[in-house]
C-alpha cells in the first residue's frame, strides 16, 4: 500500500511541471495578454523547442546507453558532440527568428548533461530504460495528436484573436497566421503528459515498460545470434 502512495507521489511529483505548463497555455489561450504581449510566441517557441527534443532524445539516449552494447567512451563522446552540433545549428535558428537565447541555452545544458552521464558512466538499468523509452513514444503520440488535431478541428480563438505578427511571433505560416492553434496544441499535449506521468505507477504503465525491455532484449539477443 506504501509502495502504491508513493507511486503516485512521485508521479504527481513528475508531472507537476506539465501541469503548470498546460495551466499556463490555458490562461494564455483566455487572455493573451494579462502578463505581457511577447507570451504567445513564447509558448509556440516552447512547443517547437519541445519537437527538437522529442526528436533528439531517443539519439542521445542511446549514446549514454551505447556502453551496455560495446561502443567506447571516446565513440560515444564524439557522436555525441557531432549530433549536438547538427541540433545546435537548428536550435540557433529558431534563436535567430526569435530573437532569443532560449532554445541554444536549452540544448547546451540537454547536451551538457549527456556528456555528464558518458563521462561518470552512468546508465540506466533496465527498468527505468524501459519506463524512459515509454514515456519518448507516448511523447511523440501525444505531440503529433495535439498537433494534427488542432490543425484539422475547428479551435476556438478565444482571447487570441489577432494574427501572429501582433504578438512578436516571426515568419509566415498556419501557426503564424492562427496562433491559437499552437497554444491549444500545447494545452493538449502538456495536460496529456502530466496525465501519463500521474498513472506512471499504475501496473499497466509497469507493464508497458516490461515488454518494451523485453522486446529490446530480444532483438540484442538475435542480432547476437547472427
Amino acid at each position: 500500500m506504501n509502495d502504491d502512495r508513493h507511486a503516485i507521489l512521485r508521479g504527481l511529483a513528475a508531472a507537476a511541471p506539465d501541469a503548470a505548463l498546460a495551466g499556463l497555455y490555458l490562461w494564455c489561450w483566455i487572455d493573451p495578454l494579462a502578463w505581457r504581449k511577447t507570451l504567445v510566441a513564447e509558448l509556440m517557441l516552447v512547443m517547437l523547442v519541445e519537437f527538437l527534443v522529442i526528436h533528439s532524445g531517443p539519439f542521445l539516449g542511446i549514446l549514454v546507453m551505447g556502453e551496455d552494447a560495446g561502443v567506447g567512451r571516446k565513440t560515444r563522446l564524439k557522436m555525441l558532440l557531432g549530433l549536438g552540433a547538427v541540433y545546435l545549428l537548428f536550435a540557433a535558428g529558431m534563436s535567430a527568428a526569435f530573437e532569443t537565447w532560449g532554445p541554444v541555452l536549452l540544448f547546451v545544458w540537454l547536451i551538457g548533461a549527456k556528456l555528464v552521464a558518458i563521462l561518470l558512466g552512468r546508465s540506466p538499468d533496465g527498468s527505468e530504460r524501459g519506463r524512459q523509452m515509454a514515456f519518448w513514444a507516448l511523447s511523440v503520440v501525444f505531440y503529433l495528436g495535439a498537433v494534427f488535431a488542432t490543425l484539422f478541428l475547428p479551435v476556438p480563438e478565444l482571447g487570441i484573436t489577432r494574427s501572429g505578427a501582433y504578438y512578436g511571433i516571426p515568419g509566415s505560416g498556419e501557426w503564424v497566421s492562427n496562433p491559437h492553434i499552437p497554444i491549444a496544441a500545447g494545452l493538449v499535449y502538456f495536460s496529456a503528459l502530466a496525465l501519463a506521468k500521474i498513472l506512471a505507477g499504475s501496473p499497466w504503465s509497469s507493464a508497458l515498460g516490461q515488454k518494451i525491455v523485453a522486446s529490446q532484449s530480444r532483438k540484442s539477443s538475435s542480432a547476437a545470434s547472427r
